[in-house]
């Protein structure tokens, strides 16, 4: 747990903010793009980024980053770069599980220039921190050239606090994203059964009643049939799972809810 008790009242009031949309929010971008923006403005920074891991590919990419407006121009840049996740500070902190505070990176073997040379950034310093989760480390919130006024500690601690309720975000989303998935793929499984059954249901129908004319028995007795009670039953069930399949299209599709 990161001691954050004397951090300045502005900084606290958005480790509030974050720590009630996290409870709330149903659309991840939003709130990242209010952490990174908000933390790029109290450390008074140049840029201040999140960079998730994707595991796959072992590459580091940027979801959302929020520049000065100096450097607004370039920052849709960033959109289309990742680089390998065992490179850069970021790497370092990703493995490491670490913050980590560069305050000069021409002197720093970790820092990876490859951005800076694609984008025509200049990165002096760095605060970075983990997106720790429990199932491991998914990225990194890592700020660029902020003021530093000697609050070193006290930047880093807040980075990482903020890092903390960014990770737990990250995570709520992507369970989030899995269990609609796994919805999507059973309201799949409901229709094609029920279509199914509604197909076979009416083949027992229609079976029945031409069993019933080639027999020349009475129509009142139709109903009473082994084969037709079995063909409504199924078609009965078959509607139903069509029904389900369709509510859950409905009570599974959330309302956007901005930050």
């Amino acid at each position: 747990m990161h001691s954050v008790a004397s951090l300045p009242a502005d900084r606290l009031q958005l480790l509030y903010e974050l720590a009630h949309s996290v409870t709330t929010f149903t659309d991840l971008d939003p709130l990242l793009r209010h952490a990174t923006q908000r933390v790029r403005e109290l450390l008074e920074a140049e840029g201040c980024a999140v960079l998730l891991l994707d595991e796959e590919r072992r590459r580091l990419f940027f979801p959302v980053a929020s520049q000065a407006a100096s450097r607004e121009a370039r920052s849709g840049l960033l959109d289309e770069l990742s680089f390998p996740s065992h490179v850069g500070v970021a790497g370092w902190v990703l493995h490491q599980g670490r913050p980590a505070l560069v305050e000069d990176t021409s002197s720093d073997s970790r820092f990876y220039p490859g951005i800076d040379q694609a984008t025509g950034i200049t990165t002096r310093a760095i605060l970075c921190a983990p997106l720790r989760t429990r199932t491991g480390n998914i990225g990194v919130v890592e700020v660029i050239n902020p003021v530093r006024g000697g609050r070193a500690a006290d930047d880093l601690a807040f980075l990482a606090a903020i890092a903390d309720d960014i990770a737990v975000a990250c995570e709520k989303a992507r369970l989030y994203d899995r269990l609609r998935r796994e919805t999507l793929g059973l309201r799949q499984v409901c229709r094609l059964a029920g279509l199914a059954l509604i197909v076979v249901g009416l083949a027992f129908g229609l079976g029945a009643l031409y069993a019933h004319v080639a027999w020349a028995l009475p129509l009142g007795e139709l109903p009473t049939r082994p084969a037709m009670l079995t063909g409504v039953f199924m078609l009965v069930a078959g509607a139903s799972l069509v029904g389900v399949a369709r509510g859950w299209l409905v009570e599974t599709t959330p309302d956007p809810d901005p930050l």
